[in-house]
């Protein structure tokens, strides 16, 4: 019996070797076979992508063309000649100090002849060009020789000073006018300042330190402090130039007086010009209205330095030369209206004239010799004049001084 089942599971032992054997041997040659078949075949093949058409949009642009802009032509402007006003035009303008209220004055921008002074300054626009430049002239300036003498520096620091004076005086008025507007803004604390500086009762329990605060320095009571301020330093310099001005008049004045005599010409008594002793025949005899320096102009209304004295005479009152002389210039000039300046020669070194202004009629042409007490011209009130009056002048190297010494 041991040795029957020994036999058994000796034969079942080899029967399950054989069969795995041959399960392998059956795999593998399978695998070979399957080989084989792939190798005789090669790879396989990858599918073929077949290109896509692309659209073709025709696509066509216009031509872009620029656009045509038609300029219309140029014409060049209409310029009219300047008409010189009539030398025998009445003046129409009422004597008085202030301009005429009833219509335009007489002669307002009437231009001058070619070579003349031009048209005058309307008075409409004096504030604005004084706004601008407070020293600006409103009358045209003659010609001025080179400062190269001590007595012509003199006189030309004498103008220096004066038309700084017309600049501060221009400029406070301003100031001034700027304070008033400012004044009248709603603001407790510039009420309170103004309530003081006027003597009035305050309420004590406002405090008036705050006016210097640095919040308030944009505010009215900080603009009014700042334009008071300005207004007070204006107000020294002016008194300091003042008394410059006066100064040099004073030795201008004295120096003049101080020539030697030497009669200009010889001519009757009554009409006779020592030019070397200062003396200057009258050019008529008419009332002193406005005397020599800066002055409030009545015409335009602003601050001006006034380079002569004014005579008021009637219309048509003849104007006599105050000294032999040729006639240096005659026609319109500017706010001057009609005007004539005489050349005299020379004194205290400088060249010496006497000039015109607003004359009603000329009865002189340029280059013409004249004669101590001839009838050059008529008194009228043409140009910057508010009524008829001789504007007269006595100029040395062409700048401005004083006539009454000379008179």
């Amino acid at each position: 019996m041991e040795q029957r089942w020994w036999r058994r599971a000796t034969l079942a032992t080899v029967a399950g070797s054989a069969t795995l054997m041959m399960t392998a041997l059956c795999l593998d040659a399978g695998a070979a076979s399957a080989g084989a078949q792939s190798a005789a075949r090669g790879p396989l093949p990858l599918p073929t992508l077949l290109p896509l058409p692309s659209p073709s949009l025709p696509v066509s642009l216009p031509p872009i063309e620029p656009p045509k802009v038609t300029l219309p032509p140029l014409k060049p402007p209409t310029v009219k000649p300047p008409t010189r006003p009539p030398a025998t035009a009445s003046p129409t303008a009422p004597p008085g100090t202030t301009p005429p209220t009833g219509g335009p004055p007489p002669q307002v921008g009437v231009p001058g002849p070619p070579g003349s002074g031009g048209s005058m300054v309307d008075p409409g626009s004096a504030p604005a060009l004084i706004a601008g430049d407070p020293g600006a002239d409103l009358y045209p300036q003659p010609p001025v020789d080179a400062a190269g003498t001590p007595q012509a520096r003199q006189v030309a620091a004498l103008g220096d000073v004066q038309h700084r004076i017309q600049y501060l005086e221009n400029t406070l008025a301003r100031t001034r006018a700027d304070l008033a507007k400012v004044r009248r803004a709603p603001d407790p604390v510039l009420h309170l300042l103004t309530t003081l500086t006027a003597g009035g009762d305050a309420d004590p329990a406002s405090p008036l330190a705050v006016a210097d605060a640095a919040d308030v320095a944009d505010t009215p009571t900080g603009r009014a402090v700042a334009l008071s301020g300005a207004i007070t330093s204006g107000q020294a310099e002016l008194v300091r130039r003042r008394q410059e001005e006066t100064r040099l008049r004073q030795e201008i004045d004295r120096r003049v007086r101080a020539l030697p005599a030497t009669p200009a010409v010889a001519a009757p008594a009554r009409t006779v010009a020592t030019v070397g002793r200062g003396r200057l025949g009258q050019p008529l005899a008419g009332r002193l209205t406005s005397r020599f320096g800066t002055r409030f102009d009545p015409y335009y209304r602003v601050w001006q330095l006034h380079p002569g004295i004014d005579l008021a005479a009637p219309t048509g009152t003849p104007i006599l030369a105050a000294a032999d002389g040729r006639v240096s210039r005659v026609g319109w000039y500017g706010g001057y209206g009609n005007y004539t300046c005489i050349a005299h020669g020379r004194a205290d070194g400088q060249r010496l004239s006497t000039c015109y202004g607003h004359q009603s009629r000329l009865l002189v042409s340029p280059g013409q010799r004249v004669r101590a007490g001839q009838v050059i011209g008529l008194v009228g009130s043409t140009g910057a004049s508010t009524g008829p009056h001789l504007h007269f002048e006595v100029r040395l190297g062409g700048r401005p001084v004083d006539p009454l010494p000379w008179l």
